[in-house]
């Protein structure tokens, strides 16, 4: 799968928008049946996005599904459609998982059991450890901010205080099992710089992309989400110095004024292996 720096979301009852989600350069796109969707019109979605997908090729933008909560009057609905579409789609995305138990009960029916699950509840931030270890494919784990915080009964605000120990609990429970982890959407679309700091700060505390509502929000998102071409230079050069510190028999060494060892140099290759995944996007 590609390096999920940005997943947009479109609603599954607005076929018209899905050719510009698509071509907007996000690097991954979920097709929604759930919360965008009402409930009156659940089918209309399923068909909507089953139309689009069986009847467009594959390109460089991965394809999901969100599908409706478990225990939702929808899911098993869902889970039998997925079928119609299992071969045009890279993963499932599941909101409101609680326990490993709602990954795997969707698992059977995802392409290659890939689910990716949304956190946004508290019972699902407490668990997130053990969900990102399910019996499945679970490639990333998403934030869901605005229900977390509905969970909670309070306000989300813009410095975001109130997230950072879930946002926190969300980076850890990835790095246990290898998944990404992926911020939530920030819904202010009058507020591009309020939005660039909120992604500049997931990045820092770990995440590895960000979703988004709008295909305005992809451009900043990737540039956030990717290393800078000074940060990947650097990377090349410490690897180097690493390679000439090794052949002299030694562990850590200097670097720029910095005493280096094998955690930085770590840094260092994911940040190149990064750089390299996006080339070749």
């Amino acid at each position: 799968m590609v390096p999920l720096r940005s997943v947009l979301f479109v609603p599954g009852t607005r076929p018209d928008r899905f050719q510009k989600a698509m071509t907007c350069g996000a690097d991954a796109v979920v097709f929604d049946l759930e919360d965008s969707v009402d409930a009156a019109r659940k089918a209309d979605g399923r068909r909507a996005v089953a139309d689009f997908l069986t009847t467009t090729s594959a390109s460089r933008t991965a394809r999901f599904v969100r599908v409706n909560a478990p225990r939702s009057a929808w899911q098993k609905d869902d889970l039998a459609w997925i079928g119609e579409v299992a071969g045009c789609i890279e993963a499932v995305v599941l909101p409101k998982v609680e326990a490993a138990a709602d990954i795997e009960l969707v698992a059977h029916a995802a392409p290659s059991g890939r689910v990716i699950p949304l956190l946004e509840t508290a019972r699902g931030i407490v668990n997130a450890a053990a969900i990102a270890a399910a019996r499945a494919d679970v490639p990333a784990l998403i934030f869901g901010a605005e229900d977390f915080t509905a969970d909670l009964g309070i306000p989300r605000t813009t410095d975001g205080e109130e997230l950072l120990l879930a946002r926190s609990q969300i980076v850890l429970a990835a790095a246990t099992t290898g998944a990404e982890a992926l911020d939530a959407v920030f819904v202010d679309l009058t507020a591009p710089e309020d939005f660039r700091r909120d992604a500049v700060r997931a990045r820092a505390l770990g995440f590895r992309g960000k979703t988004a509502i709008h295909p305005d929000q992809i451009a900043a998102i990737n540039e956030v989400f990717s290393p800078s071409a000074d940060e990947v230079a650097r990377a090349r050069r410490l690897i180097d110095a690493d390679a000439a510190a090794r052949a002299a028999g030694e562990g850590a060494f200097r670097f720029e004024n910095r005493m280096v060892d094998a955690p930085v140099v770590t840094r260092a290759r994911r940040v190149v292996a990064l750089a390299d995944a996006i080339t070749n996007i």
